[in-house]
């Protein structure tokens, strides 16, 4: 296993700020916004309830539970309960918990690609191994590169869906397809919804809303990281048939014994509060508009509009070509030296040529960004131009 590259620009961007530098970070996969009031103050009355103050039980808070439960009842159609729930330590925690699970050594795993990289190191910290599966020019996985990626040792799928850092959301007649395949060749679908609450197309399903016969191999891990600006916080969840929860509540209950007793409370907080989430969504989608009108302003540039997320992902290899750098990472280095903007390689995501660009922040920070942007990237003068001729 590595460490997860995106925690690489972000440690440097904060080399850079500690020495004085005014860096604007649009790579880090969080919302910039502060959590609710609301939340932070459940959070502080929890600490002054003694009863937050010892261990609760291993699966979670049971009002948390139910909550969730009921959450994704109404995302998903089939019927979940408490006991269909374990809390865990955000949604990693609770993808690994799952997989914890599912796999055994060797055993594969598909993950669309290009993928979030903690997809990949999830499975791997289980013992598994992460195959990853091209998706189409438009970022969505086909059964046929499903097929083309399956082995006797397969054992269950990763689906995104928005994904990080594409952004697509997969229509209804491909998770259907999706669906199909998994269930004729036996295969777990585990469903990150962690994006579920950004989508600005109107088109996002869960796949169990498609296909509930998949309930039974199913599992669906969420958050209030993203949608309540809780990164920090590290409270997710995972439903799931009854033996994943079992195995899950074992391994939370010989490890970490609980998810603290005051972060679940300020979670069950934030699922009460339906405003947050949707006033993000309003404004991150116009946001999103912002910003690739903006890139693709810049030659070089071509930045397809999002379906949902947090993230521009611009391919940018006719920018590189034209100005002389070898890689996006290259790109990405410069950026962050020059411009002092901090953007993620594509190298990070397997999908060298892009960079990742987050839009969870506000229009001021923003637009600040695109200025920097353009100030560096845009037309190079006369003498530059024959310097990077005499470069190459």
């Amino acid at each position: 296993m590595t460490d997860n590259p995106i925690f690489a620009v972000a440690a440097r961007a904060e080399t850079l700020r500690a020495r004085g530098a005014d860096v604007i970070t649009l790579a880090a996969g969080e919302p910039q916004a502060a959590t609710s009031a609301v939340v932070v103050e459940a959070a502080v009355a929890a600490v002054r309830d003694p009863v937050a103050h010892h261990y609760g039980p291993a699966q979670g808070d049971p009002d948390l539970r139910e909550l969730v439960a009921a959450n994704v009842t109404r995302d998903t159609g089939p019927a979940w309960t408490a006991d269909d729930v374990q809390i865990a330590l955000g949604a990693k925690h609770a993808l690994f918990l799952a997989l914890q699970a599912l796999v055994g050594a060797g055993d594969e795993v598909l993950v669309a690609g290009p993928g979030w990289p903690g997809h990949a190191e999830v499975v791997a910290a289980a013992g598994g191994v992460a195959v990853p599966v091209t998706a189409d020019k438009e970022f969505r996985v086909s059964v046929d590169a499903l097929d083309r990626c399956r082995t006797s040792r397969t054992r269950a799928l990763i689906l995104s869906s928005p994904g990080n850092p594409t952004g697509a959301v997969h229509p209804e007649s491909r998770l259907r397809d999706i669906a199909d395949w998994a269930q004729r060749h036996g295969m777990w679908v585990i469903s990150d919804d962690i994006y579920r609450a950004f989508d600005y197309t109107g088109t996002y399903q869960s796949i169990l809303r498609v296909a509930p016969q998949l309930r039974c191999r199913s599992v669906v891990v969420g958050g209030v990281s993203k949608e309540h600006a809780m990164t920090g916080w590290r409270v997710g969840w995972l439903a799931a048939p009854r033996e994943i929860i079992a195995s899950a509540r074992l391994h939370v209950s010989r490890t970490i014994t609980h998810v603290p007793t005051v972060n679940q409370r300020a979670a069950l907080a934030a699922l009460d509060d339906h405003d947050t989430p949707a006033r993000a969504a309003r404004d991150y989608a116009r946001r999103r508009t912002m910003l690739v009108e903006a890139l693709n302003q810049i030659d070089g540039i071509d930045c397809p509009l999002p379906d949902g997320g947090m993230f521009a992902f611009p391919d940018v290899s006719g920018l590189l070509h034209d100005r002389g750098w070898s890689s996006s990472a290259d790109l990405a280095a410069w950026l962050l030296d020059t411009a002092h903007v901090a953007v993620v390689p594509g190298e990070a995501f397997n999908a060298p040529g892009r960079i990742r660009v987050c839009f969870a922040i506000d229009d001021e920070t923003l637009i600040t960004a695109i200025d920097r942007l353009k100030a560096a990237l845009g037309p190079v003068p006369e003498a530059d131009t024959r310097q990077l001729e005499e470069a190459r």
